[in-house]
């Protein structure tokens, strides 16, 4: 892979594109992507946190911390990979932030290459300290699926990516299991 130069992430709900510019680009190849961030305006629940895109899994499973830089919990999405062709087809009703509008006017001048686009399938899993493992915003894949935002396709692929991955988690659940530990919620 050459060096990643943009990354960026699709959210139907809201409906944005938001260039993760100023993310930090830890490490990246063909499997994963690990990146540093804090969050793009301040909240009260959490401050930062380090994320991994598994590529071929189509999982990115974030370390959320406070503001103390003490360890919240797992938020891992379900998400889907696109290049370029991302960025293409955008509604009127969705909304560049970050600097994404600047960045997609003067597409022609970057490597096509160079730009991967994470689209969130909507389902979340949350995975506590104490073993609680959540999982969030199915109705969120439900109403967008009526509304014509998502395919039967990516709501299909969401759906599967998030069963297995649950039932990867389930298998490594135990009395003894440490849930803060990487290991847990590596796919």
């Amino acid at each position: 892979m050459s060096e990643l130069k943009a990354l960026f992430r699709k959210r139907y709900v809201p409906n944005e594109i938001t260039w993760l510019k100023d993310d930090k680009i830890v490490y990246a190849d063909d499997d994963i992507i690990i990146t540093h961030w804090e969050v793009l305006k301040p909240r009260c629940d959490f401050s930062r946190g380090e994320s991994t895109y598994y590529r071929k899994k189509g999982i990115k499973v974030s370390r959320i911390y406070d503001k103390d830089g003490v360890f919240l919990h797992w938020y891992c999405d379900i998400i889907m990979e696109q290049g370029v062709e991302g960025l293409m087809d955008l509604t009127d009703e969705c909304r560049l932030k970050n600097g994404a509008d600047v960045f997609i006017k003067e597409l022609d001048s970057h490597k096509n290459e160079d730009i991967i686009v994470f689209t969130d399938l909507l389902v979340d899993i949350i995975i506590n300290p104490n073993g609680l493992i959540e999982v969030a915003d199915l109705d969120e894949i439900a109403d967008m699926l009526k509304q014509g935002m998502i395919t039967v396709e990516q709501m299909d692929l969401a759906l599967h990516t998030a069963h297995d991955y649950l039932a990867l988690l389930y298998s490594r659940y135990s009395k003894d299991a440490d849930f803060t530990s990487e290991d847990f919620v590596r796919p």
